[in-house]
Parts: C-alpha cells; sequence; structure tokens
C-alpha cells in the first residue's frame, strides 16, 4: 500500500485572514509528480486548517490509499494565511501540489492564470457530481471552466452564548432584526464582563450578507463591486452604532480579530457572540468553554436573512500535474465516498453529496446534529450563491478590514473611510 507523508507546517502566528497573493501564477513549468516505487503514482495534497482537521483528512486519506494501493499520497496543511503564501511562492516556483485546496476568494486569482484544472475535460470528468446540489456544485465554476468542486458545505451564521442573550431577553434561534439584535446585544454587554457581539465592521462576510438583505451583492458577474459608497457607509454605520452603545467589542479588541475560533474574541470570551461559519461550531465551543449555539443572521426590512449554499472551501488539481488520473481519483473520493464523509464528519461544513449528507444526518449526534438540524431547518430560506469573487478578492478582504479599523480607533471619519476604500477597491479591480 501506499505511503502517506505528513508534512505538518505551522503558520506564522494564529492570524488566519488572507494575504494577498503575488501575481506570479503565469507561465508555470511541468509540475506533476512522478511515479513511486513499484510503478505507483506519487500524488502531493494539501490544506489548510487545525491539527484536529489535519488528523481527520489523514484517516481519510488513509482509506483512500487502502482502496488504491497503487497511489501514494503525501500531504502536508498550515494555518490559513501561512497556507496561501506557500502555495504562491511553489506556484510561482513551477511545483504546486497536485490536489489543492482553494478558497472561493482565490479561485479567480488560481483558476484565471491556468494553474488550475478544468474538471469539465480530461481526467476532471472521473470526478462525479451527479449527488451535489447543482448550485452548490456551480460554484467551482469561473469564466465557464470549471476549476474546483466543492469538498463540503456551510452557511454564514451567528454563534452566540444562549445564556448571555437569555439574561439580555432574546432568543436569536427563534430569529431577530437588526434593531432586536443590537438592544439585545447592548443587553448582553452590559449584564457580564463580555460586550454582546464582536464588531462586525470589518468582515466581508458580514456586508455581503447584509448587502444580500438589500437586494444588493459584493460582487458583479463581470466582477465589479456591486455596491455602493453608500450603501458601505450605512453598513458603517450600523456597525459604529453598536460599538457606540456597547454592544459591540471595542476597537483594540476588534483588532486583534481572526478567523481561528481559538483566536477571536469570541473564542476568548470577550464577547458573547460572532459571525462566522456554522461548521466552526465546535471549535468555537471548545475555544469558549460554553455551550454556545448557532442562528440565522439578523433579518433585513424584508425578512430575508441574505444566507446562501456556501462551498466551505473547495478541492482543485493543478493544470500541469503529471498525475491528473490519481488526483482527480482522489478528489472524486473524498467528495463522495461515504466512509471518507463519515470519518471527516462536519469539520468543513455538511458533505456535498446529498446522498452521503442524508445518511450522516440520520446518524449524527452532539456538535454534528447541531449543524445538520440548523441548516436543514435553513434550506427552504437559502438563496442562490454569488458569482466566484473576481481576482483581488483577498486584497478587498485585508481593505476592508484595516479601513473599518481606522473609523473603529476614531482616526478616520465614516465618510473618509469610504472614499478611501472605493477608491482603492475599485483600482484593484481594474
Amino acid at each position: 500500500m501506499g505511503r502517506t507523508t505528513v508534512r505538518r507546517t505551522r503558520g506564522r502566528g494564529a492570524a488566519a485572514l488572507a494575504v494577498v497573493v503575488p501575481l506570479l501564477l503565469t507561465g508555470v513549468a511541468a509540475c506533476g509528480s512522478g511515479s513511486g516505487g513499484g510503478g505507483a503514482a506519487t500524488i502531493t495534497f494539501v490544506w489548510w486548517g487545525s491539527e484536529g482537521r489535519a488528523n481527520l483528512t489523514q484517516k481519510a486519506v488513509e482509506l483512500f490509499q487502502q482502496k488504491n494501493p497503487d497511489i501514494e499520497v503525501q500531504t502536508s496543511f498550515s494555518a490559513y494565511a501561512a497556507y496561501w503564501e506557500k502555495l504562491a511562492t511553489q506556484t510561482a516556483g513551477g511545483k504546486p501540489p497536485d490536489v489543492l485546496n482553494v478558497d472561493s476568494r482565490y479561485l479567480a486569482e488560481y483558476g484565471g492564470r491556468n494553474v488550475l484544472a478544468d474538471l469539465n475535460s480530461g481526467a476532471g470528468r472521473a470526478i462525479s457530481l451527479a449527488d451535489v446540489n447543482p448550485e452548490l456544485a456551480a460554484t467551482g465554476v469561473y469564466q465557464g471552466k470549471r476549476y474546483a468542486v466543492p469538498w463540503a458545505q456551510n452557511t454564514p451564521a451567528m454563534i452566540y452564548d444562549p445564556a448571555a442573550f437569555t439574561a439580555a431577553g432574546a432568543d436569536p434561534a427563534k430569529g431577530l432584526t437588526w434593531d432586536q439584535y443590537a438592544e439585545a446585544a447592548r443587553k448582553a454587554g452590559t449584564a457580564g464582563p463580555a460586550r454582546g457581539v464582536t464588531d462586525f465592521g470589518i468582515l466581508d462576510t458580514t456586508l455581503e450578507i447584509w448587502l444580500r438583505q438589500q437586494g444588493k451583492q459584493f460582487y458583479t458577474p463581470d466582477g465589479k463591486l456591486g455596491f455602493t459608497a453608500d450603501d458601505l457607509r450605512r453598513y458603517w454605520e450600523l456597525a459604529s452604532e453598536f460599538r457606540e452603545i456597547k454592544a459591540a467589542s471595542p476597537a483594540d479588541v476588534t483588532a486583534s480579530y481572526n478567523t481561528s475560533p481559538e483566536q477571536s474574541p469570541l473564542g476568548k470570551k470577550l464577547t458573547s457572540s460572532e459571525f462566522a461559519y456554522d461548521n466552526l461550531l465546535p471549535a468555537y465551543r471548545k475555544a469558549n468553554g460554553k455551550p454556545l449555539n448557532v442562528a440565522p443572521y439578523p433579518t433585513g426590512a424584508n425578512g430575508g436573512t441574505g444566507q446562501y449554499r456556501r462551498p466551505s472551501m473547495f478541492l482543485a488539481v493543478a493544470a500541469r500535474s503529471g498525475q491528473q488520473e490519481a488526483a482527480a481519483k482522489l478528489v472524486d473520493f473524498l467528495i463522495n465516498d461515504p466512509e471518507a464523509g463519515r470519518i471527516v464528519g462536519t469539520d468543513r461544513g455538511l458533505a456535498p453529496n446529498l446522498k452521503v449528507r442524508a445518511q450522516l444526518a440520520g446518524e449524527a449526534k452532539g456538535n454534528d446534529k447541531t449543524l445538520y438540524d440548523y441548516e436543514a431547518a435553513l434550506e427552504p430560506k437559502l438563496g442562490a450563491a454569488p458569482p466566484v469573487p473576481p481576482k483581488g478578492a483577498g486584497a478587498i478582504q485585508k481593505l476592508l478590514q484595516r479601513t473599518y479599523e481606522e473609523v473603529a480607533f476614531g482616526r478616520m471619519s465614516i465618510d473618509d473611510a469610504v472614499s478611501r476604500f472605493m477608491t482603492e477597491a475599485e483600482k484593484g479591480l481594474s
């Protein structure tokens, strides 16, 4: 049987926000892995995440090798920010991995520069999406080419401390408007040492959901901003109102935020709720130590949550891989094999294969059951996923965070911050 080599690569610090991918992705040399001893194909496979995620993924890879003894898989993983730094370096050097984890923010960046194989042709056709929701499957298509397939489904959500909000007279699980949420978060923040919510003004994900509630979107299908300066001004005014009534975290706490639950304000018990992705609930519970729960976003004027079926991450194959058949076989296995789905559980989200998901939902307990029940209840309200973000979306995320922090610290007015963001964002997308 093939051997699995795990290279445990630790990220620099705990930062989990995306970094700008250097635009060095053209002219990639042939990079496919060679054959192992005895004629076995050797492929490399990389992803981002924690040690716990790595252990689960490793078990799934080992099962794949048991079923495919002629394929050897060499694996490695990193924290999110370090992952993109390393991948950019590998790609620029002409040696990207055969199978790689891709985020929606970087799908256009890597796909558009011919780093990723079009899975609608060649070896990629062996990857079956027959049992994947068509709307979810379509999220891996950019400019008519299928550069990736969804590895799991999640949806944006509010993760919160039920005890804190019960004391404030609110139940987020039953649904709140933004006004109701502001009042509940204010009361939750004054009842204890933690503020009611982590300041969401820095989050592109929350801005996206809020825009969808207004009938707008973050990016247009042709890769431009889908909102106006006035839209952003109103969003930042909303976030600032939460902060000013002491419902949201103060600037110094907000500035320490990253998407690692262990390092987030909610994870560190500095707030009582936070906007994140639902599949992160178990990690938040572990970090915070309280029986946190998951709820839909507060609703907009039209009563909708703005939430959608989201690919929590993708699997892709390198365009120049010398082992595309073996790589595609691994991808198909991770997407469609019931045993693999059972092993990885809900760490990345719900299984993309609907038949596998239904089977696992029937067996689910504890955290897994909470997540399956939550998305099942929300399913009828989920809208279509937005277009694939354009090249530069990772940089836009950083720009939004950096600019809003200036507002939170009182170093810049909202009007000036909006003007700076719109100018720099439109320039970056031109």
